[in-house]
Order: C-alpha cells, then structure tokens, then sequence
C-alpha cells in the first residue's frame, strides 16, 4: 500500500498555484480518486473552492498553513461527489408541499388511501393518485374500474402511473367519455373488445378527462423555494452533489439560477430542456432558437457555469415499463397487470423517426445535445434511426447525444450506440424494485437484455440516475433516489422480492463508482472540472462510513455519509 501511495504521490503533479496554503485539507482518509487509473491516495488539499492537490499525507500537508482548517479522516473513504444524472427535483419537491401521499404496497392500501381522500374531499372532486405504478404493488396489476368505484362512488378517481392509468365510473361520467369516444392524437381510451364500453384504463388519453387538478398549481413561490431547497440538503446528506434535471422548464431554470444569486445552492444543476418534437422543421427550428430566451442563458448545450449549466433538450419517444406503454418489438402479452387485451398491443410511440430526425438534425446544427426517453426496445430502434440518420448531416458524436432509459439495448444497438457515440441514462432502481413483476409479464428470454450494465459499458458510457419525481424519502420515494442503493443494484442485480437478475450483467465496484461520479460528469460534458479528484478540479467530495471496495457487498445499499463538500464548502456534516 506505502508503494502505491507513493507513486500515486508522483503521478498526481501539484499544479504550479498548489504552493499557496490550502484552505482546508483532509488527511489520513482513503481517497477514491476515480481517475483514470482509479488511484488511491490519503489526503487531499483544497483552495478557492477547486482541489490544489491529491497524494500522500505528508505531501499534501506541506499546504498546511495557519489558517487552513485540517480534517482528520481517521481512515474513511472518500470519494468524489456524487452524480444523479436523472431527477425531476421541482416536481419532487412540491409532492411535499401539503399532503404526500405514503407509500401505498398493495391494492387494499391504495383502496383504503382512496377511502381516506373521499371521506375528506367533498363529492363530486376528483381524487387523484399520481405516479402509483403497478409493477410495486404487492398484487402487480392496475385496479380496475369497478374496484375504484367501491372505493369512492361518489368522486371521480384518476389512478395515475405515468403514460397509462384507470379512471372510475364517474370520472368517466363527469369527463363525457362513451364507447364513442375517439382515441385523442397518439393515445388510447381502452374499450372492452365484447361491448365497446370503456373500462376505464387511459393509455396517455387523459386528455379527455375533464376538471382534474394538476397539483402544485396553488404552492407559493417561497413555499417550492423553500421545498426545493429542503430536497437539495437532503440529497447532499445522501452524497450527491451534482444532479441533471431531466426535463426542466424555464420556470425551474429560473429558479435555480436565482438560488444560485443568492448563493444558495448547494447541488450542481446540469438542465435538460423539455422539448416537444411536434411540428414542420421551420417550426421546430424556430422553437431551438428561442429556447436560450432573451438572457441567452437558457441554451444550447454547455451555456452556464459550473453551478447551473444547461444540458440536452429532452423529448419524449415512448411509454414507460412501468405502466405497460414502452414501445416493444414484440406485443406486450395479455393479462391484468397491464389490463392488456389485445393481441398485438406493443406500447405507445409518441414521435415518429422522420419527426426525431428533424429535431436531432436541427439541434445538432445549433449546437445543442439531444436525449430522449426511451423505454422500450422498438423505441430505441426508432430513436437511433433518427440519430443515425442526423449524423448523416452534422456528426453528432462530439455532442453526446443521449438515451434516457435505454431499458432494452441489443446487441446491434449497443454497435450503434458506439459508432455515433451515443451514451445513457439508466435507472439501476427499477431493476430491484419492478424486475419482479416485469420478469412475470415479459419472461426470462426479453429480460435478457433489461438494464445488461455490463454489457453497456463495453460499448459506451452510461450513467446512473433515479429519475426521482415524488416524496423526499430516499428508499420510499418514485423514485427511490438513494445513489447507494443504485450502487449496490448494479453490483448484485437483485430483485425486491427475490431473485437475481442476469447475474452475468453485473458491474465491479470500481465500474459502479464510475457510474454515479465521472460517467455523469461525461455524459454532461463535465468530466474536465468534475467526477473525479484531481488537482484542478472542483472541491465536490464526500466522506463515508465504510470501505465501498472491500466491504460486504450487501453493505454497500447502507453506506452513510459523514461529509459532503461542495466546493471546498461543508453542505452537510453528520454529528
């Protein structure tokens, strides 16, 4: 170990301003670097918010001067912030304001929750439970119509999960929704295929609902302020110290830009921009341009600075796994945890290729990155014509282009993700908390190739996010957005309610590292100031409780963090 340590000493050059003291030095830890060659050092100085050097203890503390504060780490591990590459954290954050909605396991907890709402609620109002996925509950199916109207005769009910949800009688009543009803745009109001009457499941048709509430609309301005910033502490108590919000707004932009003014921050923000792919190519085009606004600092890609940059525009090409949406090859089967009943139902394709390609062509001009969520595996063909065709045009490889999801890579499209440079966002965990049920519905033989990391990583660059939308609880939220259990999925692939999946596809622990520090700094194009600790990049690191390399891999999910800093500052201290 003292030969590793000093030549890792010798191989992480102090830069020429290292000389000066540092503010703040933490010694005797074991230090994670996560560069390129995963080195390990014992101490690490810190000035001007950036790292001025990573090496021994006794050549770091040369930089010791009278008022450099000095940490010892009495042997911790301490590795480079963490990276969310997927949260939606406004949104998150006003699930709190109010009455969250607990946990819900089963269908009689859903029941009784709705029973609760009903008794409080006067009738007539819509109750509404919003990102309730199927695949969780212990009976891994939608209720039905008929079980929502015991539940609340009396009040329109929307079961919500994403894409797809179910509607009770009177929500059809009150929406004017018949066997004749049309299926609105690229939705599907789903009737029974014997009486033609509808059952109640929307499969993104909830547009012909009427008078249900949006939720959040009536949370002051100080009040998500407050809740955003509540959300952004905890995550830093978690380790994370960078997130994408993948799919911003400018209203949520302007927020953290004006956090960010008042020096508030204490999580780095890359923003994706929401961006809808509708339209003729001048108006696409048209769209891209205005996208930066009148401040110019709302785009293209890489317009920010190290606490608030702007990302990829984000579009939507598919459903979702999780409520029986996603674009497949194949039809979904038939059963009731979908309530699928036709034969050749395969999900929901919202763009189609010639559309994508228009928005990838058109933004590669203007130099903005494109991400797009993408489910299901027939999406992902889809989404990668339009990228193969794009770069036909404007090579798209030094953009990064991206696929947020990428649930079901084959091996052809793992090739083309390497040949156009084309990287991921994935979500380790739907693996653990919804494999169970997927595995039940779709198989072992198309599971083969759900979330396959390692495989990914031979081809490209993924990152690993959460895309955290409800609740403040790290393990109980949708979704859960604690980066430890994210870790400690992708090295074991277990599943909630047992069982492994695909054992074969499982990452090493430095792989798993990579995959929440300097893979998401690369797929924001970040990774040159931040991902890793080496002099000259920013002071973003944490301290925790155990060895992440030689402990019980089982420990891994309950690792603590004693220290988080974000530039050189102290956001969160355990005491």
């Amino acid at each position: 170990m003292k030969r590793l340590l000093s030549l890792v000493a010798g191989l992480l050059a102090l830069p020429a301003f290292a000389a000066e003291p540092a503010e703040l030095i933490v010694h005797n830890a074991k230090v994670v670097t996560v560069d390129a060659k995963f080195s390990v050092a014992e101490a690490v100085a810190v000035r001007a918010g950036k790292i001025t050097a990573v090496g021994t203890n006794a050549d770091v503390l040369k930089l010791k001067g009278e008022k450099t504060q000095v940490i010892d780490a009495k042997g911790k591990t301490v590795l480079p912030g963490l990276y969310d590459s997927h949260v939606h954290p406004t949104g998150a954050a006003l699930s709190e304001v109010g009455d969250a909605v607990p946990p819900l396991r089963s269908l009689p907890e859903v029941f009784e929750y709705i029973k609760k709402r009903a008794a409080d609620t006067p009738e007539g109002q819509w109750i509404v439970l919003r990102y309730a996925f199927p695949t969780r509950l212990k009976e891994a199916r939608f209720p039905t119509k008929a079980e929502l109207d015991e539940a609340a005769p009396k009040h329109p009910v929307l079961y919500h999960a994403g894409p797809a949800g179910v509607t009770n009688s009177m929500g059809l009543k009150v929406s004017g929704v018949t066997k004749d009803t049309k299926n609105p745009g690229t939705g599907v109001v789903v009737k029974d295929p014997v009486t033609g009457e509808p059952t109640g499941m929307l499969r993104s048709a909830y547009g012909v609902l009427k008078g249900v509430p949006g939720g959040g609309e009536n949370v002051s301005a100080e009040k998500k302020r407050a809740a955003v910033m509540k959300l952004f502490s905890l995550y830093n108590e978690h380790g994370i110290t960078s997130i994408s919000d993948r799919n911003a707004g400018r209203g949520d932009l302007d927020l953290y830009l004006s956090l960010q003014k008042a020096n508030e921050l204490t999580v780095r923000v890359n923003v994706a921009r929401g961006f809808s792919p509708g339209g003729t190519r001048e108006e696409i085009g048209k769209r891209l341009d205005d996208l930066p606004g009148k401040d110019g600092r709302g785009g293209p890609t890489g317009v920010g600075d190290e606490w608030v940059r702007i990302g990829p525009i984000k579009m939507f090409t598919d459903g979702g796994m999780l409520n029986g949406t996603a674009y497949m090859r194949k039809p979904w089967p038939k059963g009731d945890t979908y309530q699928v009943t036709e034969d050749d139902y395969r999900g929901l394709l919202f763009a189609k290729a010639e559309q994508l390609q228009i928005v990838a062509e058109e933004a590669a001009k203007r130099k903005w990155a494109v991400t797009s969520h993408t489910a299901g595996e027939g999406a992902m063909d889809v989404l990668l014509d339009a990228y193969e065709t794009a770069d036909r045009i404007t090579p798209i490889k030094d953009l990064r282009f991206c696929i947020t999801h990428a649930n079901f890579p084959s091996q052809h499209n793992l090739e083309r993700c390497k040949k156009l440079g084309v990287c991921a966002d994935v979500q380790p965990a739907w693996l653990y908390k919804d494999g169970h049920t997927l595995l039940k519905v779709l198989g072992p033989e198309r599971m083969r190739w759900f979330q396959p990391y390692k495989s990914w990583m031979e081809y490209t660059t993924i990152g690993g996010g959460s895309d955290h939308m409800l609740r403040f609880d790290p393990l109980d939220s949708t979704n859960p957005w604690s980066p430890w259990l994210g870790i400690w999925e992708t090295l074991t692939r277990k599943l909630e309610r047992g069982g492994v999946l695909e054992p074969t596809e499982v990452l090493t622990r430095e792989q798993a590292l990579r995959l929440y520090t300097i893979n998401n700094a690369y797929l924001g194009r970040e990774e040159k100031e931040k991902g890793s600790l080496e002099a000259g990049k920013l002071a973003d690191l944490i301290m925790v409780d155990r060895d992440l390399l030689t402990c019980p891999v089982d420990d891994v999910k309950d690792t603590k963090v004693l220290l988080t800093l974000v530039g050189g500052k102290i956001v969160f201290e355990k005491k």
